[in-house]
């Protein structure tokens, strides 16, 4: 019995149709399992073990030094207790010079888990005296284990090099290269000054019972002492901006490849109505010889099933190897130690496979069994009943539960689900209008155009197939196109738009006493009047003389602002680049506030709005008189927050400065950095490259995924060419009939493919263009030019897409006779 079923099986693959259909449910697999395996991942890196995630039971994390109070009760209770400090500054090996993220640890670090170190030493933390320098580090400074680097004032002995830091975490400076040292030598060194961004923490550890107690004691201290930058991490919450921005990119990544499937989906629907066409006689012939109902059921039953299973393993299989493929892409952008992957994303894919099915291929597929023993003697009685409106809900309710399962989030499902729907019918009602008046501009051209107005005619009486081709190619190419736009012409046309001289090195926590020797080290370099910036830190603490909080803002972005400290500036000069767009500038010495209109957006202030801020022990409050916009791409100094020189100038400051270093001073970098080494100096041209890295990386990602997509359209194609066959072959058997040509016929079927292929591209190509400017004006506020580019791009990967998936029926109806065209259809 078994294996007259495997026997049955093998028999029905040999059917082209299902065939494609297989390909269509493999390739939703493969798209939707590779974002799994990675997810699951990423995830269980979290859930395996948080305690290493936090080198702790349990962390306090603060933008200022923590209160003694708060290691004073760690002591009390009998708690382990470690501390560590991160900030930025600059690492100097010989003449090389790196920002680097400095971390400065004590002894007792970590409390969990452990660090691996390549050195030949066994301490557990960097000895006094020298540090750990993670492998990217090593390579910016070109060094070695022994050599000596230089961290403010002191000299100190590369003694490791740092593999694996599991606490390290996805803030901005945790991108930067890692120099690790011990806490004991951090005051030697003298680079905390006034106006250093430093994160202090305090790591805990101990029974789970004092943890408890301990979180509760903490919690109580922050509420009743209104205390900010101030919070707590456990292990439910560990590391919580790289779970948000995993959790965000799993979501992301997921509705991408939620985008072939769905695309892959109208395939499968197709592959089965033409493979339950071809089969209606087979069930007939079976109920003939005595087949019940309930038999053909079990045999169709059978079909699916081991159509779920064979494209969920095979799916499952190419997924994970694509997920393998997106790990090497990422590479440093995520944590280089995950745990191996779990059996949850096989079964995840099996569950894709038979939802899949389901939704689109069960309601034809069952129709089979409703074939009446008619059929054989009178094909017009005994019609195949595919309810083309059951097939449709079942399709709209399998995508709007993929489409939820993938968001995770009500609101985002539906905004989801109205976008893609917006799109597709856009696309399909712009195909329609275009095929009319295609065929309405050709309809009286002369014989020349035959085959085209033919091709036309045809496409006219298929309209639906025709329509849901160039749909689903140009929604697949326009994502594309968008990916390949956003790349190579909108991040480039951004860079250019910066002007040549545009500063190129940011210097950061200078000192008063600092800014005559530095401005005429500058000068020496022929940097001439280089403009210095007061930088004064403050908290936001009130509005309108309410006090705020973060819990008094839902948009994150909000939230983070208003928990930070601002930098604050002061001058009577409205800066360069600076343009007012609601009040007036700051004038005379009263107190008031200018600040930017992206920010007073985020926290909801507008002008006349009273704000308090709290700097150095004091309370200062000032009126909101002006709102400006900032010019980003001029690359020098701007602030969120100025006020008039007479509230800031007495208050504990530093200075910033913005300047352009030309090719031929390579050692500034160096000369300052070992003259002054409180300073901090970014050299915004390897923060560019690193940012073009990053987003290079992503958007192969993309690419790679929305390959999948096109893919898909291509099976798409496919399937509708296939459908249309019977229909095809009788035109074509007529037309050899009354003489035409192998040539002709060609014509024609090439004439039918760049229809199609010419139509999607031009509608993906404008939609792409058109959503590129709309980023470029909206966002980046820069202007988009390449709207001939992707058209041409558009329209040519429409054409190969279309000639890749006609090729072999355009060679079949040419080759084949009258009689065999009227045999096949």
């Amino acid at each position: 019995m078994l294996a007259s079923f495997f026997q049955g099986i093998r028999r029905d693959f040999r059917s082209s149709e299902l065939v494609a259909l297989l390909f269509a449910l493999t390739l939703s697999v493969a798209a939707l399992s590779s974002v799994s395996f990675l997810a699951d991942r990423m995830q269980r890196a979290f859930s395996l073990d948080a305690r290493q995630l936090l080198a702790a039971d349990l962390l306090l994390v603060a933008d200022q030094l923590l209160p003694e109070r708060f290691i004073q009760e760690a002591k009390e209770r009998q708690l382990s207790f470690a501390q560590t400090v991160v900030f930025p500054s600059m690492a100097t090996v010989g003449s090389q010079s790196k920002l680097a993220s400095l971390k400065a640890v004590s002894s007792a670090y970590p409390l969990r888990g452990s660090l691996k170190v390549s050195s030949a030493l066994s301490d557990l933390t960097p000895s006094t005296g020298s540090v750990w320098v993670d492998p990217a580090m090593l390579n910016a400074l070109r060094a070695t284990v022994g050599d000596q680097v230089l961290l403010g004032d002191k000299t100190f002995v590369i003694s490791g090099v740092l593999e694996r830091e599991l606490d390290r975490g996805a803030g901005f400076m945790n991108f930067a290269p890692r120099v690790m040292m011990s806490l004991d030598d951090l005051s030697s060194t003298g680079l905390i000054g006034l106006g250093s961004r430093v994160t202090y923490r305090l790591l805990l550890a101990g029974d789970d019972r004092a943890i408890s107690g301990y979180e509760k004691w903490a919690m109580q201290q922050i509420r009743s002492d209104g205390v900010r930058g101030l919070r707590i991490e456990t292990l439910e919450n560990a590391q919580p901006t790289m779970r948000k921005t995993l959790d965000r990119a799993e979501r992301f990544l997921s509705l991408v490849a939620l985008l072939t499937a769905m695309v892959a989906a109208v395939a499968i629907a197709l592959s089965a109505r033409r493979y339950v066409l071809k089969q209606a006689d087979v069930c007939a012939v079976m109920k003939c010889l005595g087949a019940s109902q309930k038999t053909i059921l079990i045999n169709q039953v059978k079909l699916l099933t081991s159509l779920g299973l064979l494209a969920a393993l095979i799916g499952a299989v190419v997924g994970y190897g694509v997920q393998e493929v997106l790990m090497r892409i990422l590479g440093s952008l995520v944590m280089a130690d995950l745990p191996a992957v779990s059996l949850w994303p096989m079964v995840w894919s099996m569950l894709f496979s038979f939802f899949l099915l389901a939704g689109f291929a069960g309601p034809p597929l069952l129709s089979l069994v409703m074939i009446s023993p008619v059929r054989l003697i009178r094909k017009e009685l005994g019609l195949v009943n595919i309810k083309v409106i059951w097939v449709a809900l079942l399709g709209l309710i399998t995508c709007l539960s993929l489409i939820a399962l993938a968001a995770r989030d009500l609101k985002l499902a539906f905004w989801v689900a109205t976008s893609f729907g917006l799109a597709i019918a856009l696309f399909a009602t712009l195909s329609w209008l275009s095929l009319r008046l295609l065929r309405f501009l050709f309809s009286k051209q002369g014989s020349q155009s035959f085959a085209l107005r033919f091709a036309l005619t045809a496409q006219a009486r298929r309209a639906g197939f025709a329509v849901m081709q160039i749909t689903a190619l140009g929604v697949a190419l326009m994502a594309l196109l968008l990916i390949l736009l956003l790349r190579q012409d909108l991040l480039a046309t951004w860079q250019g738009n910066i002007p040549m001289d545009a500063p190129n090195r940011f210097m950061i926590n200078i000192q008063e006493d600092q800014k005559r020797d530095i401005s005429q080290s500058l000068a020496d370099a022929g940097i001439e009047n280089p403009s210095f910036s007061p930088m004064v830190r403050a908290r936001l603490i009130e509005v309108n003389g309410k006090s705020i909080g973060p819990n008094d803002y839902v948009d994150e972005n909000a939230r983070r602002l208003v928990d930070r400290e601002f930098n604050l500036s002061y001058t009577d000069q409205l800066p360069e680049g600076n343009r007012i767009t609601a009040g007036k500038w700051i004038a005379g010495s009263a107190p008031q506030v200018s600040i930017e209109m992206g920010i007073a957006k985020t926290l909801k202030l507008k002008l006349g709005d009273q704000m308090t801020f709290e700097l150095a022990g004091e309370r200062v409050t000032a009126p909101i008189t002006s709102l400006r916009k900032l010019d980003w791409s001029s690359m020098k100094v701007n602030f969120f927050v100025i006020m008039p020189p007479a509230m800031l100038e007495n208050m504990p400051q530093s200075w910033i400065t913005s300047y352009y270093q030309g090719a031929g001073v390579e050692g500034l970098d160096y000369q300052l950095a070992q003259t002054y080494p409180n300073l901090t100096i970014v050299d915004v041209a390897t923060s560019l490259r690193q940012i073009q890295d990053v987003l290079d990386r992503l958007s192969s990602v993309l690419g790679l995924l929305f390959t999948f997509t096109i893919a898909a359209a291509v099976l798409v194609l496919v399937a509708a060419i296939a459908a249309t066959q019977d229909e095809r072959f009788r035109s074509a058997a007529l037309l050899k009939a009354v003489g035409a040509s192998r040539h002709l016929l060609g014509k024609i079927a090439l004439a039918e493919l760049l229809v199609i292929g010419v139509l999607a591209g031009t509608l993906a190509g404008l939609a792409a263009a058109m959503a590129a400017w709309a980023l470029g004006h909206f966002v980046l506020e820069i202007e988009f030019r390449a709207f001939a580019q992707s058209l041409v791009m558009g329209i040519a990967f429409g054409i190969s897409a279309c000639l890749l998936a006609g090729y072999r029926f355009q060679r079949k109806i040419q080759t084949a006779t009258a009689m065999e065209c009227l045999r096949e259809s």
